[in-house]
């Protein structure tokens, strides 16, 4: 049985003629981190009385909530009881990073991260918790082994949308019990993909928590268990982070890989570390359906940039178009488009930016 995580039904059920069958957009954004950096701005948003993170999405909501269905990638645990906001190395964010998740208007997000088990069991059942209290969806941990068996399902104008997500480890740490935090095992995903086929799936789309840090290209590992995953033909889809910067775009055996999705919100600045840590992609996926089910056939990408201080997470695109902004932080844009458009490196594939702040 499918559990469904979010719902969005309207409309018609699977198996209608291709004819009369909706266009559907799925949209996918790297790292979430609420990490300590994050927090004195979360505060004066909050006005003093604990943290408000909302305010950090309010540029990103309006393309994340046009789209029919849209998941984000939850890289920390979150607070909740027995659980204290702390940072390295062992990172707990606030727990009202889940509202300010809700509020950008994600249906779900991907929790499998090399941090996921940063407070043990513990931290699995708060950051769950706080998601669910705010009716977001997540796939990649799990509190019992009743529900690491379920397999997140969303349904999208009568099409069953699954999603897997899984790690490449946990910095060392190992998990209470197996099931509670998803490793990548190219068998052990196929072989979930299959079954979700099996049990109605009409796309499978999986989230990997893998690469190498601060590197664009992605590794040996990432190419062969991007190859080894397209080629069992259950998968519709990958999308990577970890890296922290933003990784191409590519087609892999008539499948799109995403290998990187940069950094959406985080505490990680230019100034630390390089200037590509505070850029980001919405990678926005059009799926349609012909006689053999849905398929894409549309791949964008939408350049995101944090500004440090308010830690904002900005649309490229619309905010240089705008040109409301202070001419410094106009020209640090204009230098992050650059930089993503070009690591993208995709229009030869049709994958062109995205400018506008939301979906025609």
């Amino acid at each position: 049985m499918f559990t469904t995580a979010s719902l969005v039904v309207t409309g018609v059920v699977g198996g209608v003629d291709a004819a009369a069958a909706p266009r559907i957009t799925v949209a996918f954004t790297g790292d979430i981190i609420g990490s300590p950096a994050t927090w004195p701005a979360a505060r004066r948003y909050a006005d003093g009385h604990g943290f408000d993170f909302r305010p950090m999405f309010v540029r990103l909501r309006t393309l994340v909530s046009s789209a029919d269905l849209a998941i984000c990638h939850l890289e920390t645990p979150l607070s909740g009881p027995g659980v204290r906001p702390s940072g390295a190395p062992r990172f707990a964010a606030p727990h009202q990073v889940a509202a300010a998740i809700r509020y950008a208007g994600y249906d779900g997000c991907s929790t499998a991260s090399n941090h996921s088990i940063d407070q043990g069991s513990a931290g699995i059942r708060t950051t769950l918790g706080a998601l669910d209290a705010v009716d977001v969806g997540h796939a990649g941990t799990a509190r019992t082994r009743s529900e690491a068996r379920r397999i997140t399902t969303y349904e999208v104008d009568g099409v069953t949308i699954v999603h897997l997500s899984y790690a490449f480890g946990f910095n060392g740490l190992q998990p209470k019990h197996p099931w509670e935090a998803n490793l990548i095992d190219p068998a052990r995903i196929i072989a979930r993909a299959r079954r979700a086929r099996r049990e109605g799936a009409d796309l499978v789309v999986v989230s990997l928590h893998w690469g190498i840090e601060l590197r664009h290209a992605p590794s040996s590992w990432q190419l062969d268990v991007a190859r080894r995953l397209t080629k069992s033909g259950a998968i519709d889809l990958i999308v990577g982070h970890h890296a922290h910067v933003v990784q191409p775009i590519r087609r892999v055996q008539r499948r799109w890989v995403a290998y990187g999705a940069g950094n959406s919100l985080t505490g990680m600045l230019a100034k630390d570390y390089v200037p590509d840590v505070q850029d980001g992609i919405v990678v926005l996926v059009t799926f349609e359906p012909d006689g053999d089910g849905w398929h894409v056939t549309r791949v964008r990408f939408a350049p995101t940039w944090v500004q440090p201080g308010r830690f904002v997470v900005r649309l490229v695109g619309p905010a240089i178009d705008a040109g409301r902004l202070p001419s410094s932080i106009l020209a640090e844009l204009r230098r992050s488009w650059r930089r993503t458009v070009s690591t993208v490196d995709a229009a030869s594939l049709g994958v062109k930016p995205f400018r506008r702040a939301r979906l025609a």
